[in-house]
């Protein structure tokens, strides 16, 4: 009795197991079928829709945090550029007539580079390292005016305009690495911009959240520098706050004398379902779109190698998990 039991018990499980495959396999191919074929479906079966794309999603995400293919975008340094907050120097601005010149506002955690007339952050830059613990404190329960601008963006301006108030310097990173004053200077209103709750929710959190856990942690440290887009015409909230058409992220990483870039561009109306590493795009356009020259304070030479391609992949992270957690530490 015991054996058929033990038996059955194998036969259930490898039952399950194949139909679990199957269907991810079906969701994979579903994924990644065009919008026109899966459109029929999405009208008639809205939910087989949605759940065949979330898994199918789910395991692109997965295989695309392995990294196993693909190149860096990286070049060879020496150490000498690497600052508290940012990496390269400041970004310097190439279009200040147009949008005004930005005013550098130092943070316990973070810095912002923010432009009084577009009454948002152009840049803001922060580095995230490793700690024994990733503890948070509570977050604060509104945004506050920042009385050195002049604009003064409200926590109202915002209010039931259809958009979150994206935080660009994040709230768990700064929280974890600098204490609780720093986060609490995340809540103010120059680190926020107007950005579509489903990316603010979504991808751009994941991102955040992997950075913060994974790369801050694994590599020892990182620096980045984020930011909106503001693309001709540009629309405004009620408040006269303008709306980014992009957001934009760069993830420096610099370790044995080379350093290494990640760069992201996401459409303000990026589709859901879309895997992160499809945003990945050269610096190169990033400074096109903003005016911005990122990693001032590099020679010539090292710009033009790292910022004129995009990264092939996401960073893997899992071999430097292993070794972290054997010794403790990743240098």
């Amino acid at each position: 009795m015991i054996w058929r039991h033990l038996f059955l018990n194998s036969r259930r499980s490898r039952t399950v197991l194949t139909l679990t495959v199957l269907y991810l396999l079906v969701s994979v191919v579903y994924y990644h079928l065009p919008w026109k074929v899966r459109f029929p479906v999405h009208r008639k079966a809205p939910q087989l829709n949605r759940a065949l794309s979330k898994s199918g999603f789910a395991v692109m995400k997965g295989w695309d945090q392995l990294a196993l293919f693909g190149k860096d975008a990286k070049a060879e340094v020496d150490g000498a550029a690497r600052g508290d907050w940012v990496y390269g120097g400041f970004p310097q601005q190439e279009g200040f007539k147009l949008i005004g010149r930005a005013k550098q506002l130092d943070n316990r955690g973070y810095v912002v580079g923010y432009s009084e007339s577009k009454k948002n952050p152009l840049w803001v830059s922060y580095r995230v390292f490793d700690v024994p613990r990733l503890e948070s404190g509570k977050r604060p329960s509104g945004f506050k005016v920042d009385s050195r601008t002049k604009a003064e963006v409200r926590h109202g301006d915002y209010t039931n305009s259809g958009y979150d108030r994206g935080h660009m310097a994040p709230n768990y990173a700064i929280a974890t690495r600098y204490g609780a004053e720093a986060q609490r200077e995340t809540f103010k209103m120059t680190n926020v911009i107007p950005q579509t709750p489903s990316i603010n929710r979504g991808m751009w959190k994941d991102l955040e959240m992997l950075v913060a856990k994974r790369y801050g942690l694994y590599f020892s440290e990182v620096w980045v520098i984020t930011g909106p887009v503001f693309e001709d015409p540009v629309e405004k909230l009620d408040s006269g706050v303008p709306i980014p058409s992009h957001y934009y992220k760069i993830v420096a990483d610099e370790k044995d004398g080379e350093l290494r870039v990640l760069a992201f561009l996401i459409e303000s109306d990026c589709p859901p379902y879309t895997r992160i590493r499809k945003r990945l795009v050269s610096v190169d356009r990033i400074e096109t779109m903003t005016g911005l020259d990122f990693f001032p304070e590099l020679p010539e030479a090292i710009q033009l190698q790292l910022e004129s391609d995009p990264a092939g992949r996401l960073w893997p992270w899992i071999r430097p998990m292993l070794r972290y957690h054997v010794r403790g530490k990743t240098n």
